[in-house]
């Protein structure tokens, strides 16, 4: 077993899908984007730097999933307050930076929100 830290990364805030400047950044724990029939750039471009985010962090030599050896990915998430994305999807997202090839064998589990405005983070833990 294997856990570690995300720290939130420092978002820009956006008023109608843009970024706004004149607003301080917001610690941010990003949910998964899939792009629809109407890309929004902004966030898409903010999971793609969550992802390169959460690869930073990740530790080197995690399992890799396999038919018949699977792999479990559980999150705590620690949010700075109580606007944020839904854990499933910030799972899904870490998930995906984790196991860019496939993740057909990772299962797992998401526990319910928490909150700590001085320290938003996720907590990792990946098993076999």
């Amino acid at each position: 077993m294997t856990r570690f830290t995300i720290p939130a990364l420092p978002c820009a805030r956006t008023t109608a899908g843009k970024i706004d400047r004149t607003k301080p950044l917001r610690p941010k724990l990003v949910g998964y984007y899939t792009k629809g029939a109407r890309p929004n750039w902004t966030r898409m471009n903010e999971y793609h730097a969550w992802k390169d985010h959460v690869r930073e962090h990740a530790p080197a030599g995690l399992p890799q999933p396999a038919q018949g050896q699977p792999v479990r990915v559980d999150i705590w998430c620690w949010f700075a307050d109580g606007t944020h994305n839904d854990p499933e999807n910030v799972r899904k997202g870490i998930v995906d930076a984790l196991y860019p090839k496939g993740d057909k064998f990772v299962f797992g589990y998401h526990h319910f929100p928490q909150y700590d405005p001085h320290n938003p983070r996720v907590e990792v833990e990946v098993s076999l």
